[in-house]
Formats: structure tokens, C-alpha cells, sequence
């Protein structure tokens, strides 16, 4: 069990960035982050599950995308996404740089709880 709960740190040290690095206290927040995700999710391999929050998206988002970023990338005045299928295009193309390699089922549950949670686009 204690490897389990270690392996998602050790990945977060681990693994590079897939987008736009942001500066200050994003680090210690993320690890804090996954480590709790850890101890509330699903076993691993069953991330489509939701959250204890209800989003299944939460969970996969939690344990991969905060490595790189906080959630102040998609709250900040300037983000880059400006539709559905640009916030699509990026949830992909940072499982790809990241090696991730998520099902679609969980590439799909990300973009959902990130539209949902910030950007509120209409689905295309």
C-alpha cells in the first residue's frame, strides 16, 4: 500500500513539462494534491471513476496535470484556450508530451471537468 500511495509523487519528480511552467508555490500545493487524491481514489487503472467531489474527471486531472501547472493557468485573465476544441487540442497534446498515455475515456473526463469546472465553452 505504501508503494502505491508513492508511486503518484515519484511521478510528479519525475515527469516533465507539458505546457507553460508557472512560478511560486504550485510544487508543494500539487504534491500536497496528489498525495491526498491518492489516499481518496479509485485503485489505479480505475480513474473513471468519480471523485469524491463527483467529477471523474477530477481524479485523472489531479494525479497527472497539476506536475506542470496549477489551476491558475485556466483562471488568468490572458489563457490561450479560447474554444472547446483548443481546450481539447491541449488536454491531448499534454498527455502526449507527458507519456501519459490515457484512455480516451479519461482524455475525455479531463476536458469535460476542466470545461465544466473554468472555461464553460459549448461543446462543438
Amino acid at each position: 500500500m505504501k508503494t502505491m500511495t508513492m508511486l503518484p509523487l515519484a511521478l510528479i519528480f519525475a515527469l516533465t513539462a507539458c505546457g507553460e511552467k508557472q512560478t511560486g508555490t504550485a510544487a508543494p500545493d500539487a504534491a500536497q494534491s496528489v498525495a491526498q487524491t491518492a489516499g481518496a481514489a479509485a485503485p489505479a487503472g480505475d480513474t473513471t471513476k468519480a471523485a469524491a467531489d463527483g467529477h471523474p474527471g477530477k481524479v485523472v486531472h489531479d494525479a497527472n496535470c497539476i506536475s506542470c501547472h496549477d489551476s491558475g493557468v485556466y483562471t488568468r485573465a490572458d489563457h490561450k484556450m479560447k474554444d472547446f476544441t483548443m481546450l481539447s487540442g491541449q488536454v491531448r497534446r499534454c498527455d502526449a508530451n507527458l507519456g501519459n498515455r490515457l484512455s480516451d475515456d479519461e482524455i475525455t473526463n479531463v476536458i469535460d471537468y476542466l470545461n465544466s469546472t473554468y472555461y464553460k465553452f459549448p461543446k462543438q
